[in-house]
């Protein structure tokens, strides 16, 4: 929970001084017992860390962010009790530094994606207008709603025509979680470029329409950019904090396990289910479609391929289908480059969530097959992978996809 820090976003929204990150370390703990698991869960919670990652089981790692104030303190703390802690980011700031001020920002707006780079939100839209232009018959864009800022949330129809079972993906609801918008923009280009050249891309959109969501949370990913790179939320104001996690805030067991309903903590859960306009716009949009067969939201980081539910650690009626499809998408990617994949239950593979997109579509929305993925990688960069990793993660998860549609 960032509570230190948010109370000071209310002076940086107004100042828009940027928060910095020097001295911070991502630390990786491994405790090897439920008793150790208790311990650090104490001191994260009491300390009021930023925990990165969870470990579900004994010996996994859990990634916290220790500020440099107490990282000899956190680390004596733990060596006293015999937990093993590494360190996976020596100083947090450097990394960020090295992503934006590396970014390759022209003075006019590209009509193209560069995969090789992250793109700030006004380079993501230009080019889904230029995009537009390039392929009139094939995409369209169309307003889900208007953030608490006045942004647009866009979403990209790739239909060749007719009326047609429609795929959903959406990316970045997570401000910080750079890679899934990333991977989004990815996505579109395999589309457009592929229909007509690539078997499998126009065997696809000769059988789907695709309603891509690539910014879900545009106001949250302008902060990232401008203010915070590690902000999370939304950046609607609450008493002396901003911000709700909107993948807490759909109506699925609304409140409940891995959510909080302290404004202050990066997983508040809102003051109502679908209070904020961008769970409201998947909603809507979701909603107005006839037949969406598959609905996958791009997450990182963690490498796992996550069913329902997260609310509860009972089953989905159709698990063992939806397991099944799952196994032949993460083989899939794991084709590519060989990055390795966990796959289940999100309450059984990484911990109870209340609350998020994927069960409310499966439960309330119907669609059978609901998927959350969680992007590169396991922790050596976490939020921050390097703008070289874009490429490799985009191309096995877009096969892992491709996959999972034919496999149903």
């Amino acid at each position: 929970m960032k509570i230190v820090f948010t109370l000071l976003f209310g002076v940086a929204s107004l100042t828009a001084s940027p928060t910095t990150y020097h001295g911070y370390k991502l630390l990786s703990v491994k405790p090897r017992t439920h008793e150790e698991a208790q311990i650090v869960q104490h001191i994260v919670s009491s300390w009021l860390l930023d925990q990165w990652s969870w470990a579900k089981t004994p010996g996994a790692g859990v990634d916290v962010l220790v500020p440099p104030r107490l990282v000899h303190r956190f680390r004596n703390t733990l060596g006293r009790r015999h937990i093993p802690v590494t360190i996976k980011i020596n100083d947090v700031q450097t990394l960020i530094e090295q992503q934006v001020t590396n970014h390759k920002r022209s003075h006019t707006l590209p009509r193209k994606f560069d995969h090789t780079d992250y793109h700030e939100l006004d380079e993501i839209y230009s080019i889904l207008d230029g995009s537009v232009a390039d392929f009139p018959a094939l995409l369209s864009v169309y307003s889900a709603g208007e953030t608490y800022e006045g942004r647009d949330i866009r979403v990209v129809k790739v239909s060749t025509g007719g009326s047609k079972p429609v795929i959903w993906i959406d990316c970045g609801i997570h401000a910080c979680e750079w890679i899934s918008t990333a991977t989004c923009q990815y996505f579109l280009d395999q589309l457009t470029a592929g229909y007509g050249n690539d078997s499998q891309v126009t065997t696809l959109l000769d059988s789907y329409d695709f309603h891509i969501m690539p910014c879900t949370n545009p106001d949250g990913y302008v902060y990232t950019w401008t203010v915070d790179r590690l902000w999370r939320k939304n950046r609607v104001p609450n008493i002396l904090c901003h911000g709700v996690d909107c993948n807490r805030n759909f109506d699925s067991d609304f409140g409940g396990a891995g959510s909080s309903n302290n404004p202050c903590s990066d997983y508040y859960s809102g003051e109502s289910a679908f209070s904020e306009r961008e769970s409201q716009a998947v909603r809507g949009s979701i909603e107005a479609l006839p037949d969406v067969r598959m609905y996958f939201s791009l997450h990182s980081y963690a490498q796992l391929w996550l069913t329902s539910y997260g609310y509860t650690e009972q089953l989905p009626a159709n698990y063992d289908e939806q397991y099944r499809v799952a196994g032949v998408s993460v083989r899939a990617l794991e084709a590519v480059h060989g990055t390795k994949y966990n796959y289940g239950n999100i309450a059984d593979v990484i911990y109870l969530a209340a609350g998020s997109s994927a069960d409310w579509v499966y439960d309330s929305a119907k669609v059978q097959y609901s998927y959350g993925i969680e992007l590169r990688d396991e922790g050596d960069y976490g939020y921050l992978l390097p703008p070289e990793q874009i490429l490799p993660t985009a191309e096995e998860t877009w096969a892992g996809i491709i996959a999972g549609i034919n496999a149903i």
